[in-house]
């Protein structure tokens, strides 16, 4: 099952796996052994150099914490930004998706204030603020 895939949807979702992986501080080494595959198998599904079938992608949503959906939803065009409620426009990434998919989860309203308010002095901490 080694067939890379031409239209290059099978290194979106390896782009997607990996930077899910990194986010959620694993190596290719623990993906792996909560799939029951070598940490050689997880590099070639990130680099789109194997294809990955549903159950086996199933399993990388389940381990990562995200429903499977995340790895079909269609990437934005190259160039394409999302606008922010202050005005500027920031790039549309896997983990800015995946920040708002969650974050849409929440219903308490103090949690979700919370939630923004540390989003906010962590981007003041980055800007040198």
């Amino acid at each position: 099952m080694s067939d890379t895939n031409k239209d290059g949807s099978a290194g979106e979702i390896g782009h997607r796996i990996k930077s899910l992986r990194r986010s959620a501080g694993l190596s290719q080494a623990n993906l792996g052994n909560a799939l029951g595959v070598t940490f050689q198998q997880v590099q070639k599904y990130e680099s789109g150099r194997s294809k990955i079938a549903a159950e086996k992608l199933h399993r990388i949503a389940q381990a990562l914490g995200v429903d499977i959906n995340y790895f079909y939803e269609s990437k934005p065009e190259a160039g394409s930004a999302e606008k922010s409620p202050d005005g500027t426009y920031s790039q549309a990434t896997p983990e800015s998706a995946l920040f708002k998919e969650s974050f849409d989860k929440i219903k308490d309203p103090r949690a979700r204030y919370l939630l923004a308010e540390l989003a906010r002095v962590f981007s003041e901490i980055e800007s040198g603020r």
